[in-house]
């Protein structure tokens, strides 16, 4: 049988100062460290989607690396990952960068490795990717990481490639060159459906009924993939939900709600949970969320609400569950952790909230300029 021994930060890690540069060294005490103190970025970049596994008591975080201040669609940015450890989830230490595009025409990341997740099984490490085309690629020089003209072309698209590791340090592409895994979609995530002798992908990019959605595909090696169906739909943030500044900043850009999918068994009531952005769906089949009502969570903390931030991961440490989520300005977000707590009859409660809530205090509308100070 085989068992998987990860966790996924979505995919993130712990922290240093928010500004740049290299982390301070763990003060020798015997009080653990918290996770929620975590304010990371690694010196000069902003976290994004990201990943977390463990091994031999190291973290290592994967994160899409973006540089600071800088939108995502510009030439040079969010173009491969950055590599992090930690002992503690909340001191980090840059190693370096991986997984980078191919720059080959005609294959299916070409341009970009996005969103990452990443397991273990078989003795061995797993890197689910999204592989991204996208022909035009506006430069900048004033480095303000305004949105100006993005420029979609008919080849555009992002489809799922798999890169595998003994170590966790030197990755190997093994998925097909031209179209990866054959699997539609961004942002992947893996779960093992124990009961039905199966692993299951989910990923985003489909579209229902005009709503944000998600695909479903199983495998019985991880390494080939056979695509099921549309799987899940996502409403739209409702008109005048708080949710903290760092969502009322992306409100103003557009936000896609069924990104950074995370799905497990309830560890309350063992029934599947997935769960998006700022929704959670509940469902008693993994491969079907549409039959199920999609909820906000609970951002309540003591009468005020709590920035979660985007891009969430659950990770379990020291018999504690903690929310991963990229927290702050556009494009200068850092990785914060929320701790929480599950709830029988919906997602979560929040039990300690990230040290980055708040931060900036209320969202003003035409202030969410990457270009704002950090």
């Amino acid at each position: 049988m085989q068992r998987r021994h990860f966790m996924k930060l979505a995919g993130a890690s712990a922290c240093a100062a928010w500004l740049g540069g290299s982390p301070a060294p763990a003060a020798s005490s015997t009080k653990k460290a918290d996770p929620t103190e975590c304010r990371y970025a690694p010196p000069d970049e902003y976290i994004k989607d990201h990943t977390l596994v463990r091994r031999d008591g190291w973290w290592h975080l994967y994160s899409i690396s973006g540089v600071a201040g800088l939108a995502w669609l510009y030439s040079g940015n969010e173009e491969s990952l950055s590599w992090s450890i930690s002992r503690d989830l909340k001191t980090w230490e840059l190693r370096g960068h991986v997984m980078h595009p191919s720059q080959r025409k005609d294959t299916h990341d070409e341009d970009m490795v996005w969103a990452s997740y990443c397991l273990e099984a078989n003795n061995r490490y797993y890197m689910y990717y999204a592989g991204c085309v996208q022909a035009t690629r506006p430069e900048q020089y004033d480095n303000k990481g305004t949105y100006g003209k993005v420029v979609f072309g008919p080849g555009d698209s992002c489809s799922i490639g798999l890169a595998v590791s003994d170590d966790l340090t030197r990755w190997t592409k093994i998925s097909d060159a031209v179209k990866g895994l054959g699997v539609p979609g961004r942002d992947p995530h893996v779960v093992r459906d124990e009961k039905n002798g199966r692993w299951l992908m989910y990923t985003t990019g489909a579209e229902i009924e005009g709503l944000a959605g998600a695909y479903v595909s199983e495998s019985q090696d991880l390494i080939n993939w056979k695509v099921l169906k549309p799987c899940a739909k996502f409403p739209r943030i409702p008109k005048g939900w708080r949710a903290g500044y760092t969502v009322d900043c992306w409100a103003e850009f557009g936000i896609d709600t069924s990104e950074s999918l995370t799905v497990l068994q309830h560890p309350k009531t063992k029934q599947w949970i997935m769960m998006g952005n700022w929704h959670y769906i509940l469902s008693d089949d993994p491969t079907d969320f549409l039959k199920n009502e999609a909820k906000l969570y609970n951002l309540d903390f003591h009468g005020k609400t709590m920035d979660i931030g985007f891009a969430g991961e659950i990770v379990e440490s020291d018999g504690k569950w903690y929310r991963s989520g990229v927290i702050g300005p556009l494009d200068r977000w850092k990785l914060g952790f929320t701790e929480i707590e599950w709830v029988p009859d919906g997602a979560f409660r929040i039990v300690k909230p990230s040290v980055l809530s708040g931060l900036w205090g209320p969202h003003k509308a035409g202030t969410c300029s990457s270009s704002a100070s950090s």
